[in-house]
């Protein structure tokens, strides 16, 4: 996968639609303007990205 975020170096970057990506995130994901398609998680919390690397929201779930 290309690095379009320089946050993605070093990181394990899903695909949105990966099934480790819980349904809740990637709903979530889906509510923005600029869909969410990429995913990274840390510690449980779990960063999404649009299609163009913005980060668009660091979520958890409770």
């Amino acid at each position: 996968m290309e690095i379009l975020n320089e946050d993605w170096e070093g990181e394990d970057v899903w695909y949105v639609d990966d099934p480790r990506v819980p349904p809740s995130i990637r709903d979530h994901g889906a509510r923005f303007r600029n869909p969410a398609r990429y995913v990274i998680a840390v510690d449980g919390d779990y960063l999404l990205y649009g299609a163009d690397g913005e980060l668009l929201d660091l979520c958890c779930l409770r």
